[in-house]
Order: structure tokens, then C-alpha cells, then sequence
């Protein structure tokens, strides 16, 4: 029968400690005695050829045949309250405890206002808002608005931008077409005088005085009645 069997072929190496398979060996067959001779720790059955990424080949305790086991050894584990990794003491055959998964979050950089957290049915991480660690501003005022919690959309009226400071006579406002911020004249509560006389006080955001204005009245203008300019 030796005669029809091939010179060498391979088997397969296990762990003593864990019984997880290592690699295939090549064997050799004896002629005196028909088999091959197998070293210690080294079967004949042949493991599977298709796992899971988590996953291992143990031989079973007869020695004939290999299990498919859960393989998490070595693998950054996650946790799903906090998004953040945590120690793994995972053995083979065993899987990640409830709270604990081995997906990875995405990573976002500092500037995106957005958060993991952990879909269960999805059994994945998805992503919400938060902008929680941004100041934000209320863009009918130009103030700092409160504190945004956690998974909340931004609403349109605030924004992240910062306005920027204004200089003597300058007021800043939100331009929805552009998006950002602009400086618009300021000049309410500001008094000037024409050449006829006539006294103005600035109330309409926008508005400047003309060309040639007096910041006194002329000495020889008659007594004329006050110029006030009222918003809208």
C-alpha cells in the first residue's frame, strides 16, 4: 500500500498550551512501516481554510478534527459607553464581554463638532452632532450664546464663527448669503450739524454722516429746528 502513497506530505502543528493550530509541517512516510511519521504536537486532520477575521482553528480534544473558535487575543477593544480603548484579556475562545466591541471608532479631528456613539442594533458606531466643545454665538447679536449639549444640530440661529472685534464706529452683523460675519457703520447716537444749521443724531444702524459734516454747529446759522433719524 506504501507504494501508492506519495514520499512526504504535510500535516499540521498545534499549540500545546492552547491546541490552536500553527502551521503546516512537511512529513515523511516511512517504508518500513507504510505511514508517515508524525512528530509530537502535529495531526493529520486538516484544519479549515476559511475564518473569520476574529477568528482561530483549535484542535478538539479527540485530535481528529478542528473547531472554528472566537480569536480576539491581541485586538484593540473598545468601549461602547466612552468610545475609548481598554485593556484586553481576552483568551482564545472567548469573545468580548457585554459594553465591549472590537470596532474601532472613527477618528475626527478637532475642528469637526461631531461625536461616536454606539448603534446597538446596527451593533456599529454611528456619529451625531455635538457641539459641546465649541463656543458658539448667537448671529442676530454677535454674543456668546450658551454651552450646546451633546447630539444636537446646530440651529440657525447660532454659529461657530467668532465675530470679529469692531473698530470706532463700526457694528458687526451676520450675512446670510456669505455666511459669515461683516462690519457694518455704526454711528447711532452721533450728533453732527449741516451748513444750514440743521442738528442730526445718528439712530439708524448703517447710516454715516455726509460729506462736509459739522461736529458744532456754524456760528452764524440761524436757530433750526433738531434732525433725528429713527430706525427702520
Amino acid at each position: 500500500m506504501s507504494d501508492h502513497l506519495p514520499a512526504s506530505t504535510y500535516a499540521y502543528s498545534f499549540d500545546t498550551t492552547t491546541r490552536e493550530y500553527l502551521c503546516a509541517v512537511l512529513v515523511y512516510l516511512s517504508p518500513t512501516e507504510g505511514t508517515y511519521h508524525l512528530p509530537p504536537n502535529v495531526v493529520e486532520a486538516k484544519p479549515p481554510t476559511e475564518m473569520g477575521p476574529h477568528q482561530a482553528a483549535r484542535l478538539n480534544a479527540i485530535g481528529d478534527a478542528w473547531d472554528i473558535v472566537p480569536n480576539y487575543r491581541g485586538v484593540m477593544l473598545w468601549d461602547i459607553a466612552t468610545g475609548r480603548p481598554i485593556p484586553n484579556t481576552l483568551k482564545l475562545g472567548e469573545t468580548p464581554p457585554d459594553g465591549v466591541t472590537a470596532e474601532p471608532p472613527p477618528v475626527f479631528s478637532d475642528a469637526q463638532p461631531l461625536r461616536n456613539v454606539w448603534n446597538p442594533t446596527a451593533r456599529a458606531w454611528q456619529q451625531e452632532p455635538d457641539y459641546s466643545r465649541f463656543p458658539v454665538w448667537w448671529k442676530a447679536t454677535g454674543e456668546l450664546a450658551p454651552r450646546m449639549p451633546s447630539g444636537r444640530e446646530l440651529p440657525d440661529t447660532l454659529t461657530t464663527l467668532c465675530p470679529p472685534t469692531p473698530g470706532l464706529h463700526q457694528s458687526v452683523q451676520w450675512n446670510d448669503e456669505h455666511a459669515t460675519w461683516v462690519f457694518v457703520a455704526d454711528y447711532r447716537g452721533f450728533t453732527y450739524w449741516t451748513a444750514d444749521g440743521m442738528r442730526h443724531v445718528i439712530a439708524q444702524l448703517g447710516e454715516q454722516p455726509p460729506t462736509g459734516y459739522l461736529t458744532a454747529p456754524p456760528s452764524d446759522a440761524p436757530t433750526t429746528t433738531d434732525s433725528i433719524t429713527t430706525e427702520g
